[in-house]
């Protein structure tokens, strides 16, 4: 869809919104306010401006509505694609080729504030090289908050709203004005006994460290009720913030909070907060400051979320008591499969047994060795170290050295939804015995739609398609809807099965959420048999432009659907 903008000012989006605590919770006017507004704000003020699609329909009003149709919880490519054309237009800082999602877009305008290019398979953030140097900045005054707000959002993508405190001082500071506003606040009887307790606790954290986060809401219906907890404490931020900056624009002083708004959804309903030390990044080691947002964004994909209204949910609490239980396993980290997403094309013909084969092996290669695994790897050559099996005592005869190695494991997840017959399935698992066939090796296995199956061990070695067969027919076959994201957590939930070659055979009906994921890198996809093919490549097509703010490599991860 081309976009065409007539009498706008080009904007530059504040995240700051002082939502209020009573009444029922309505985000919306924030909305409308902070980010449809600006971007609908006249050049002209004698005329208001107008947008209009490719076909010259006024689409004016449909902006708000195109924005939130990119912050629902599947990705809506279509929506991404107008959203990115209209802010490229309609804002100072954007970049409408970004691969980041409409919902990072403060993201988007603070990197192009700062001239950086987004991040991609080729342009990664770093710790030492982008976080600590902006932190230092910051404290320097040489840049502003927005490099060090990119910085992290570049780096780490973490779901969630934060505030940034300039030191631990900066914090104490907010923390005697807040104090101050509870007691006024109790004094008037307003305010429920749990968020006046919550409140008090709050005012007895630290922020000495390098963050501190909390848990807010267990999902978006939680926590909205009139001077709630989650309510009263967002509000008291941005305000706190909102009178930080007129008081330093009055005395030409410097500011020391401010918001860092990472997701759209997060900044107007936030499940979770989280406040940072600038001071304490700046100072600290690039291992400690990278292991902390990585606590983070595994605290945010956690699926338990636990909020009390009696005390402080902390964010972190979980992770950091199950890393004093134990040490973490060292995890291997395979490589990035490359950057060549948006050069590849998809097949017109479906693939062949030899063709997944090839890509198969390719794989099992390309991640390198084992320990230990089912994928056994034999290797024989001649040699005069070792005497002659059939005539030892002839040493002009050599002999024979068998070795053996280790392949990464296979194991894979068909999708039995309801939109796979009986005779895709049968075909999927068909194709599949003659690959573990002809690879000879025992292989894992797990049907799943909306639930997923028991993991099973399938013994493919030496033996025959009969005898293969009637062990697939004894694993239980799941029905129902397709949910893809149960497989990502439980391969991510394992080490061992995180070193496994995971394949999912599926026909792609399914939307991948438009939240940051942690996709397996070692998990790729293989299209259903016996389906239509030009309909699939069309699922799959949709399935990559969606999954692109997720892992951007993906369509090179479409065994036998992309050349």
């Amino acid at each position: 869809m081309t976009i065409t903008v007539t009498n706008q000012k080009p904007a530059v989006l504040d995240a700051l919104h002082t939502t209020s605590c009573t009444g029922d919770y309505d985000p919306m006017p924030a909305i409308q306010k902070v980010l449809v507004d600006p971007l609908l704000e006249p050049l002209n003020p004698s005329a208001p401006a107008s947008v209009a699609d490719g076909s010259g329909k006024d689409i004016t009003g449909d902006v708000s509505d195109l924005i939130m149709r990119c912050l629902g919880d599947a990705m809506d490519p279509g929506a991404e694609k107008t959203a990115k054309e209209l802010l490229g237009q309609t804002m100072v800082s954007f970049d409408q080729s970004t691969p980041l999602p409409v919902g990072e877009l403060f993201a988007v305008q603070a990197g192009q504030q700062n001239k950086w290019p987004a991040p991609s398979a080729r342009v990664i953030y770093t710790t030492q090289n982008d976080v600590i140097p902006a932190a230092k900045g910051l404290l320097a005054g040489s840049v502003d908050e927005s490099a060090f707000f990119a910085s992290i959002a570049y780096a780490y993508h973490p779901n969630t709203l934060g505030f940034w405190f300039q030191s631990s001082t900066a914090f104490d500071d907010f923390k005697i004005w807040l104090s101050q506003q509870t007691q006024t606040m109790a004094s008037a009887n307003v305010m429920p006994p749990d968020a006046l307790r919550l409140l008090t606790d709050f005012t007895k954290l630290s922020l000495k460290g390098l963050t501190e986060s909390l848990l807010l809401r267990k999902d978006d219906a939680d926590g909205n009720d009139e001077f709630s907890f989650a309510r009263l404490l967002i509000h008291m931020l941005m305000t706190y913030v909102e009178q930080q900056r007129s008081q330093a624009a009055a005395s030409s002083a410097t500011v020391d909070v401010g918001v860092l708004p990472f997701t759209v959804g997060e900044l107007f309903c936030p499940r979770s907060v989280v406040l940072v030390n600038v001071e304490a990044h700046a100072r600290a080691t690039a291992p400690k400051v990278t292991g902390e947002w990585n606590l983070i964004n595994q605290s945010l994909a956690a699926p338990v979320k636990v909020v009390s209204n009696a005390a402080l949910s902390k964010l972190t609490s979980l992770p950091r008591a199950a890393a004093k239980a134990a040490a973490m396993g060292a995890n291997q980290q395979p490589g990035q499969p490359g950057s060549r997403s948006a050069q590849v094309k998809f097949r017109k013909q479906p693939p062949s047994k030899i063709d997944l084969f090839k890509y198969i092996t390719r794989v099992l290669r390309r991640m390198g060795k084992v320990n230990k695994s089912q994928n056994i790897f034999r290797t024989t050559k001649t040699t005069f170290l070792k005497a002659n099996r059939r005539d030892p005592d002839d040493y002009n005869k050599p002999g024979r050295i068998t070795s053996v190695q280790y392949m990464p494991d296979l194991h894979v997840y068909i999708d039995t939804s309801g939109s796979i017959s009986e005779r895709n399935y049968q075909e999927a698992v068909l194709m599949l015995i003659r690959i573990a066939k002809k690879l000879n090796v025992n292989l894992y296995f797990n049907s799943f739609s909306h639930v997923l199956s028991q993991e099973t061990l399938l013994k493919v070695e030496n033996k025959s398609m009969r005898q293969i067969w009637k062990e697939f027919r004894k694993v239980p076959k799941v029905t129902g809807g397709t949910e893809f994201k149960q497989v990502w957590d439980y391969i991510n939930a394992s080490p061992k099965r995180k070193r496994r070659l995971s394949l999912m055979i599926t026909d792609f009906d399914w939307s991948p959420p438009a939240t940051r994921e942690d996709h397996p890198p070692n998990l790729y996809y293989a299209p259903c048999s016996a389906m239509d093919w030009s309909y699939m490549v069309s699922l799959a097509k949709c399935y990559a432009d969606a999954m692109q703010h997720i892992d951007p490599s993906i369509r090179q991860k479409l065994l036998g659907m992309v050349v």
